[in-house]
């Protein structure tokens, strides 16, 4: 396996950049996918492993990471239309990695192909655009976030929220957070948002994940920035389901793609916020790139039978409207 292609598939069994710990249980399953396509390309079979990738990719709020991977497994499976086809996706939405797309990786077999150079140009103006130190920094800044969060879930659950450890352990964490606060504040304010064109795809997952821990005063004022972004695709629509609905749970309405969870006040596991219309939910998750319902909560020891009734097509709703 080509060594920098290794580097960015090693990437499908990381813990991804996610909202606090307890949404690592989407995490959980991106990496049981990304370790059956593994095993499929262990056996040379390679078609297999770019359908697992593609899968992920549809589970993962649409991380173009994950249509890469299938790309580098459609190619050598001798599939050049789709490998063509997901990579192009994947460098409009944002991923931009210049190890992936040289000599040492598996999609060197395309090189050869008169479509690489039209891809390759596209690579060249879109990298030629982006902020690298920016996009440094917001990556180095949720690494901190993550690391500042670990543990925080175990001690809410084993104690309750409204224990003496609990109590402790969050505001250790309000403090960690409050300069990585003012910068992703300031950075908003000089840029607007940050999105896929400013600090390719990874740079705004960051961004977003910066303000998924804002209070909730800043994230409804960001959230048309944020909306308006992914009408423009500038932002992975799984991010902005789970920005829209934190902001919605905070207005005190019903959430729409079941993304938002409360700590209980006494031990155990976490408690499932309204959603609207909830029939629909699993129709509007899928919309955003998240997979069902019941198998996020499930990794998260929460028991749900799945969406009740029938849903019909006047439940749907489109990412970004909000219900008021």
């Amino acid at each position: 396996m080509a060594s920098q292609a290794y580097g960015l598939r090693s990437l499908a069994f990381a813990v991804l950049l996610v909202a606090g710990a307890r949404a690592t249980a989407n995490a959980q399953g991106l990496i049981a996918l990304a370790s059956r396509a593994d095993t499929a390309e262990q056996q040379h079979r390679f078609k297999d492993a770019a359908t697992l990738y593609q899968t992920a990719y549809g589970q993962s709020g649409f991380d173009p990471v994950r249509l890469a991977l299938a790309a580098a497994d459609a190619a050598r499976a001798g599939l050049d239309d789709l490998a063509f086809e997901d990579l192009n996706r994947a460098v409009d939405e944002g991923f931009l990695d210049p190890g992936y797309f040289t000599r040492d990786s598996d999609t060197f077999v395309l090189h050869r192909d008169n479509r690489w150079g039209a891809l390759e140009s596209k690579l060249h103006q879109r990298r030629a655009a982006l902020d690298s130190a920016l996009r440094l920094e917001l990556l180095t800044l949720a690494e901190q976030d993550q690391q500042s969060r670990q543990g925080i879930d175990a001690v809410v659950e084993r104690y309750g929220r409204t224990s003496r450890e609990a109590d402790s352990a969050l505001k250790a964490l309000d403090a960690a957070d409050a300069p990585r606060l003012a910068r992703i504040k300031a950075v908003i304010a000089a840029h607007g948002w940050p999105g896929r064109a400013l600090v390719a795809d990874d740079g705004a997952h960051a961004a977003w994940l910066l303000v998924q821990h804002a209070p909730f005063e800043y994230q409804q004022q960001v959230l048309p920035l944020v909306l308006a972004a992914l009408k423009r695709d500038d932002l992975r629509a799984g991010d902005a389901a789970l920005l829209e609905d934190r902001v919605l749970v905070g207005e005190g309405k019903a959430q729409l793609y079941g993304t938002q969870t409360r700590w209980s006040q006494t031990p155990g596991p976490p408690i499932l916020d309204s959603i609207a219309n909830e029939p629909c939910v699993d129709a509007r998750r899928k919309t955003v790139g998240l997979g069902p319902l019941a198998d996020y909560l499930s990794t998260l020891g929460v028991s749900y039978a799945g969406p009740p009734g029938v849903c019909t097509k006047a439940g749907h709703s489109a990412p970004g409207q909000r219900r008021h």
